[in-house]
């Protein structure tokens, strides 16, 4: 027999490590006679014995243990073919690219993209902020928007899915000096005679209480309005008015300014739009988003 087939090879370092046929027979789902058969032909290709019979199975010879070290190195050599298949499915290539409202931005996608990273550091994520209305304005440019829901958000064509991600309400923000600022809770009514400092049209912050202003009889003066919640901040703190966040403000952004309640409270929503047939880094980026976001809906 010229050729050796390396099925032979492995078979006999299983043999050898056992040191019992009809062990081995029955792990490999064959007889023993058929065993047998095995190692004689691979005796034979050697020309030499590899094996003597003992009263509890079979002892491996030098040349044996040698070859039991080669049908070794073969099963590992294949062991780590199949890590590196299996690395290679898992590994996910590509790019996501991503809008998000300036709340969404912030407070939610910080954390998501890090998890994100730190799965799937091969993906390449382009985040781009702008506000509600301009992200789902634009989505076609994207794989997923993150966005405040508004009226014109509410059913998503057919392609695309919507996800409820966090669940909270809109917030008033003032100097520690404003005497609004000594309330832990603020009627809406109160709002009539204060000076509003908005963000920028198209803002999902922005339209949701706007609604909830005009509903109570309220159409207040647009007199400033910023683009972003950092100089909606910014404009706070030097004067200019009070102002609606998100109730997901961090201490260390607002460590300066008073966080108000509102009556009745403003229901804020943060959603997450995606294609439905969309890549597999982007279901991928789905998956860790309902595993952070939607299992605990609270953003760390």
């Amino acid at each position: 027999m010229e050729h050796l087939d390396p099925e032979l090879l492995l078979t006999w370092a299983k043999v050898a490590r056992a040191g019992n046929l009809k062990a081995v027979s029955q792990q490999l789902f064959i007889s023993q006679p058929a065993l047998s058969h095995q190692m004689r032909k691979l005796q034979d290709w050697f020309e030499e014995p590899l094996y003597q019979r003992t009263t509890h199975g079979i002892e491996p010879t030098v040349i044996g243990r040698r070859l039991q070290r080669i049908g070794e190195q073969i099963e590992a050599l294949i062991q780590e073919a199949r890590l590196l298949r299996q690395h290679t499915h898992d590994l996910i290539l590509g790019n996501l690219k991503i809008l998000a409202s300036q709340t969404n931005a912030e407070f939610i996608l910080p954390r998501l993209i890090s998890a994100f990273h730190e799965a799937y550091p091969a993906v390449n994520v382009e985040l781009t902020t702008v506000n509600s209305r301009e992200a789902w304005a634009n989505r076609t440019e994207a794989d997923l928007v993150f966005l405040e829901n508004s009226q014109n958000v509410l059913k998503p064509p057919a392609e695309w899915q919507q996800d409820h991600l966090i669940e909270t309400e809109i917030v008033l923000i003032a100097r520690p000096d404003h005497p609004l600022a000594q309330q832990d809770v603020v009627a809406l009514d109160v709002l009539r005679e204060e000076t509003i400092v908005w963000r920028e049209e198209g803002s999902g912050i922005r339209e949701h209480a706007l609604n909830a202003l005009h509903q109570r009889g309220i159409f207040p003066e647009v007199r400033y309005a910023f683009s972003g919640l950092s100089a909606v901040r910014d404009a706070v703190r030097y004067g200019l008015g009070v102002a609606f966040a998100s109730a997901l403000v961090s201490p260390h952004q607002q460590h300066d300014l008073a966080v108000i309640r509102l009556c009745p409270a403003i229901p804020h929503t943060l959603s997450m739009v995606y294609r439905v047939q969309g890549s597999v880094a982007l279901q991928a980026f789905v998956r860790i988003a309902h595993a952070l976001l939607i299992s605990d809906n609270i953003p760390e």
